[in-house]
């Protein structure tokens, strides 16, 4: 990932655009922290948040007119966030900080003209960054302007203990009889600031001419100005703090021979690119104060609690993954970007990137249309084409990938036929899990066109998904080559998977959901049972036609289904897809419970991937075979086959076609298959977390048989052995009793032992 491709997909996220409040604020006072810190009774947290936007917080704070909350999106809902009154009641409960850091001092002095508000935050601003600065203000002194504010509102000695703290921070206070052009004219001084928001001598102001309505400075340079709101604007005060905070900006760049312009943003003005869901926000009233003044600790903490923290996490909210990794995409995007720059050392996002289901409900429900799905297949590939992918990620369905393609492949026109109208694909995992009934329907599909022929295999998608491009492109070319030797039927796909590769990558097939010819008409075979819930499979997320014809097909035997609550487009993967399960089981385990956790029904599917996955955690899960054909039903609460079976599955669902309907003799079984095996339940465990299959275990003691190479134990007997399959060496501790094995353990690495063998 280039930087430019970095930039492209934070752009996208918008969880960190600053809340509606935080827009509206002129100072982009982080209102929602300060309110969420008096929700939790932090109030000195909240007192740092004030203090870190706002200058001489306890005067502006009990000041601030809170434009803020005209832009609050609970508004609506009872009423605005009562924000104004929460900064008073904190500025008041705790005490001001006494010292502030101030950068080493600066040479060049800068002359603030006036003491009104925007000067004395022109002063503090400017004396923080080390500048001298001399405030020249009237004889009333500074702040005098203070006097007509109610006591309720600025107790005695706030701006007192206001000007000390500026004192503090080195300003030094000049008064003068008169505020005029002859004070900013002088030599000593390298800028000045002019406070508009204060008394002049008539006509001198005039002379200044208009500022830029950004930087505030005038055209004679040197010169700044601000404070120039009307005097019954609404906002008046915090309008002119916001503008000595920018002039003071713009001086501080001035002063350093910096441009006044570059990185300059005008006020929001409560605009925003941040989304928040008011879906299910109840009403809640704002709290009145009992004394009709101002808020006790206790009210402002049950005000702070009407705040709904307003945030976009719509995909975050949803997504088991995303919540797992404690993060959002736009910092998931820098995670990827770090990873890939990574030369030596430890890539810590490999297992983010390798975890993603890639099932697109990120990109459906997020308002910018961010694919975290995406981002993570493109680093995959990029991984794989830089040879920096672990090889234990994908390897296990990747054998199983090739597996299915080549001894459990099969593609032929029905009996006596030289031609087929269509092609039935069941695709390998249905294959897998349901072959007596992936049998059953292909014989029902002929009964229905007698030139329906069957294409055993896989489309690709562990390749695809594992980022590997060549591999999938390939498979994508011979699945082509094949459908043009059989005359370019129409697929039937009993796979939504399958369905899915193919019309994303070989969109010149013409290809359909089996399950949109059966919902005209299901075999007669077809009984309603007990009502389910209907889990749609993610890929089939926004193929709605499939979706549909599932459940006509449902209710036309009258079986009575209810979805599950992520449905749709808004369905939810069930921890199989993208390679999850391989990758991060643990991970793969949180998903799958929560999707079977959302209803109390026994569950349906139309996936074989689903219905596996769904049925590991003891829930009844049933395959839609299962309603169609239950003379050879599998129980919903039936366990989901193994690994073991379900490659031998396929291999005799190959072998039934070719004897049943070709009247081929099945091929002759090699003769490692003929050894015996027992192991406990315990055992057969860790061989299917493991990813061993039986046939491993098989090859790996007709190895040791033709070898003889085997570790003994003298008092136990039991035996110690290993052998290399392809890319991965598998140990096994055993016992041999008459010729049979009982397996105790099993393992296996990746590892080349240099000068070794293994």
């Amino acid at each position: 990932m280039e930087q430019k491709d970095l930039r492209e997909w934070e752009a996208r996220c918008i969880q960190e655009e600053p809340p509606a409040c935080r827009a509206g604020c002129p100072l982009g006072l982080d209102a929602k922290g300060f309110v969420l810190a008096v929700r939790d009774d932090n109030l000195p947290g909240a007192r740092a948040i004030l203090e870190k936007s706002m200058p001489l917080a306890g005067l502006v704070a009990r000041m601030c007119e809170a434009p803020c909350e005209q832009y609050c999106l609970r508004q609506s809902l009872g009423g605005s966030v009562a924000i104004g009154l929460l900064e008073r009641m904190c500025i008041n409960a705790v005490p001001a900080k006494t010292k502030f850091l101030r950068l080493p001092p600066r040479p060049k002095k800068v002359a603030v003209i006036g003491a009104g508000p925007s000067s004395l935050t022109v002063a503090f601003d400017l004396a923080k960054k080390g500048h001298p600065v001399t405030l020249f203000h009237l004889p009333g002194g500074p702040g005098s302007w203070l006097c007509k504010v109610p006591e309720l509102v600025l107790s005695e000695g706030v701006l007192e203990e206001e000007l000390q703290r500026l004192a503090g921070l080195g300003v030094n206070f000049c008064q003068v009889s008169v505020l005029g052009e002859a004070l900013w004219t002088q030599d000593e001084f390298a800028a000045f600031y002019i406070g508009q928001d204060d008394e002049y001598v008539e006509g001198d102001l005039l002379k200044l001419g208009v500022p830029d309505s950004i930087t505030f400075s005038l055209e004679t340079e040197r010169l700044f100005t601000g404070g120039l709101s009307v005097e019954n604007h609404k906002y008046r005060f915090i309008t002119d703090v916001s503008q000595g905070r920018e002039a003071a900006v713009s001086i501080d760049r001035f002063l350093q021979g910096a441009s006044l312009t570059a990185a300059r943003v005008d006020l929001r003005h409560g605009k925003t690119n941040l989304y928040t869901s008011l879906d299910g926000l109840q009403r809640e009233e704002v709290v009145v104060p009992a004394d009709g003044l101002g808020y006790t600790k206790q009210e402002a903490i049950k005000e702070a609690a009407r705040c709904i923290n307003c945030e976009c996490l719509e995909c975050v909210k949803r997504c088991v993954y995303l919540k797992e990794f404690g993060a959002y995409p736009k910092t998931y995007a820098r995670r990827v970007y770090n990873n890939s720059a990574i030369v030596k050392g430890n890539h810590q996002a490999n297992k983010f990137i390798n975890s993603c289901s890639l099932c697109g409900q990120c990109e459906t429900v997020c308002p910018n249309d961010f694919s975290v799905a995406t981002l993570c297949l493109d680093a995959r590939r990029t991984m794989v084409q830089e040879d920096r992918m672990p090889g234990s990620a994908h390897w296990f369905a990747l054998e199983e990938m090739r597996s299915a393609r080549t001894e459990g492949a099969l593609i032929r026109h029905a009996p006596g036929k030289d031609f087929s109208t269509s092609l039935f694909y069941p695709g390998c995992q249905l294959a897998g899990i349901r072959p007596q009934q992936t049998l059953r329907l292909y014989g029902y599909l002929q009964e229905l066109d007698p030139a329906t022929g069957l294409w055993l295999d896989c489309c690709g998608a562990p390749g695809h998904w594992a980022g590997r491009v060549q591999e999938f492109d390939e498979i994508m070319k011979e699945l082509e080559e094949k459908w043009h030797e059989m005359g370019e039927p129409l697929v039937l796909t009993g796979c939504s998977t399958c369905l899915q590769m193919f019309r994303e990558h070989l969109p010149q097939i013409n290809v359909e959901s089996v399950w949109v010819l059966l919902a005209e008409k299901p075999p007669e075979s077809a009984k309603a049972c007990a009502p389910m819930a209907l889990s749609d499979p993610c890929t089939s997320r926004h193929d709605s036609k499939t979706q549909n014809a599932v459940r006509a097909m449902m209710e036309k035997i009258g079986q009575s289904l209810t979805p599950l609550p992520m449905s749709g487009e808004l369905t939810e993967c069930c921890g199989f897809g993208g390679l999850m399960q391989n990758s991060n089981p643990d991970l793969a385990k949180k998903v799958t419970a929560a999707r079977v956790t959302q209803t109390s029904s026994d569950i349906l599917t139309y996936c074989a991937m689903c219905r596996d996955q769904l049925a590991r955690t003891g829930k009844p899960v049933a395959h839609v075979l299962d309603i169609l054909f239950q003379d050879v039903a599998h129980p919903a609460s039936e366990a989901s086959p193994s690994i073991s079976e379900r490659r031998k599955n396929r291999r005799q669902l190959k072998s039934q076609v070719l004897s049943k309907y070709h009247g081929e003799q099945p091929k002759a079984t090699e003769d490692w298959e003929a050894i015996a095996l027992t192991m406990s339940p315990e055992v057969a465990e860790i061989l299917e977390e493991r990813r061993i299959l039986e046939d491993d275990i098989r090859k790996v003691l007709f190895h040791v048989q033709q070898q003889g190479k085997v570790f003994v134990h003298g008092e136990s007997g039991r035996k110690i052995a290993s052998a290399r399959l392809g890319q991965v060496t598998f140990w096994l501790q055993y016992t041999e009793t008459d010729g049979s094995f009982m397996v105790e353990s099993c393992w296996s690495h990746r590892m080349i032992i240099a000068g070794g063998s293994a």
